[in-house]
């Protein structure tokens, strides 16, 4: 193996890397991926829940139908079949120490300070184009905390946890882990809508992601080697070489890194990528979720909750009911930040939590996984912290050499979705396959 050269390497076999890999193949190149896990999808990872005969996402879950567009053309062009989380019916909130079970937490005034919210933010995110990268638009006054952004509007506290659940349950991490800028460039790619942040999501794939990335590896006919996790990139004026933790040397005349943001630095290149590219690194992303998934009883059907910062859980909601699962409870997914210390892996640990809002509620099985504590991931999907974007946006996703850059921490458009890996994969092929042409 060590002799051969292939036309492409693509390092890593997330949405990104699958992405670039079938577009390079299509285009006539003989391409190679290489994953460090023993598995394709990346932060996408569907499996069996606990020890049962159901399947769950623990990392990558919905799609937004509308917004997402390069997702959307993925699943057409191969007649994958989509499915819908339920709509809840019944809601329970704990905000600012208040139990509620209505469907809107807050007072008539209250909801209208949240619509003013809505408007002012509004006024930000027209400034955004999420065409071009952030570094290259007047908007570095908006890549702040966002707790320190949010702060200025005076909101009441209700609001303030109401708007604080929905940041965490989309980021994975404190507000002020995060820039404001981040989450506003999602939003005119949601129809300018703020408020779809506070929606739960809907669409979902029927079979699970798993579904769509074989398709993908299957139509490129790439060769694939998985638990092989590359420690080295050289690359010369002719081609580049990767070298693997095993000390194997493979050759081609490009690659794609489509690995994570925060695990960059974890391979050695040569010569040393841009400062820009290296400080961006070092400096990483927030996203830290904690995707809880467990099987409870005794809950009112298809329920919604939303817990404030106090409370162990941000968001959770009935994703299969129990006439689904078969298992003889509802299958809830949620969403909980890392300075929480609810363990989404202790059974009892979670009937606590559960029941803070459902106090006959009974857990019976849980799962998840730890995505910070992953080696290939070190976090969960894309929240980049203030001071990130409108420095090294465009240094993040720049080619160098021989070597492009894909994944959805480095998008323009839907940073951290599965959206933002497609679309840069697609990109990263792109320029691969000019630079091939041309040498």
């Amino acid at each position: 193996m060590n002799g051969v050269t292939y036309d492409a390497l693509v390092i890593g076999a997330g949405f990104a890397g699958l992405t670039a890999a079938r577009d390079l193949a299509k285009d006539g190149k003989k391409v190679l991926i290489v994953e460090a896990r023993d598995r394709i999808g990346g932060r996408a990872w569907y499996r069996l829940f606990a020890d049962t005969n159901f399947s769950i996402e623990l990392g990558g879950n919905w799609i937004d139908i509308d917004g997402n567009v390069a997702l959307m053309a993925e699943v057409e062009r191969y007649g994958v079949h989509l499915s819908t989380s339920p709509q809840a019916e019944n809601h329970v909130s704990r905000l600012d120490g208040v139990l509620s079970h209505a469907a809107c937490p807050i007072t008539e005034d209250e909801q209208r300070a949240l619509e003013h919210l809505s408007q002012q933010v509004l006024v930000d995110v027209r400034r955004i184009d999420s065409a071009l990268p952030l570094d290259q638009q007047d908007v570095a006054d908006l890549d702040v905390p966002l707790d320190s952004y949010l702060d200025g509007f005076g909101l009441a506290a209700r609001v303030r946890e109401l708007v604080g659940a929905w940041i965490r349950e989309n980021t994975g991490c404190h507000e002020s882990q995060i820039s404001a800028l981040h989450l506003m460039s999602w939003i005119p790619n949601l129809n300018n809508s703020v408020l779809a942040l506070g929606h739960t999501p809907t669409h979902r794939f029927a079979a699970g992601t798993i579904d769509l990335l074989r398709r993908m590896l299957d139509d490129s006919g790439a060769e694939l080697r998985l638990s092989t996790p590359v420690v080295a990139v050289t690359q010369s004026a002719e081609h580049v070489e990767v070298r693997t933790q095993g000390g194997e040397i493979l050759r081609a005349r490009g690659a794609v890194i489509a690995l994570p943001l925060n695990c960059l630095t974890d391979v050695s290149f040569t010569p040393a990528l841009s400062q820009a590219k290296t400080a961006g690194a070092a400096i990483g992303q927030a996203g830290a979720a904690k995707k809880l998934w467990a099987l409870v009883t005794d809950l009112p059907p298809k329920l919604l909750g939303v817990g404030g910062h106090d409370e162990p859980i941000d968001v959770f909601f009935t994703d299969f009911p129990a006439d689904e699962t078969g298992l003889g409870g509802d299958l809830v997914v949620g969403f909980s930040t890392q300075e929480r210390p609810l363990d989404i892996l202790d059974r009892e640990d979670m009937e606590v939590a559960m029941r803070r809002y459902v106090p006959e509620a009974g857990v019976v099985k849980v799962d998840g996984h730890d995505w910070l504590a992953d080696p290939y991931a070190k976090g969960t999907w894309c929240a980049a912290p203030a001071g990130l974007l409108s420095k090294y946006a465009s240094a993040l996703e720049a080619t160098e050499g021989r070597l492009v850059f894909a994944g959805s921490d480095i998008a323009h458009a839907f940073r951290g979705w599965m959206e933002g890996a497609v679309a840069t994969g697609a990109t990263a092929a792109g320029r691969l396959s000019a630079i091939l042409a041309q040498r």
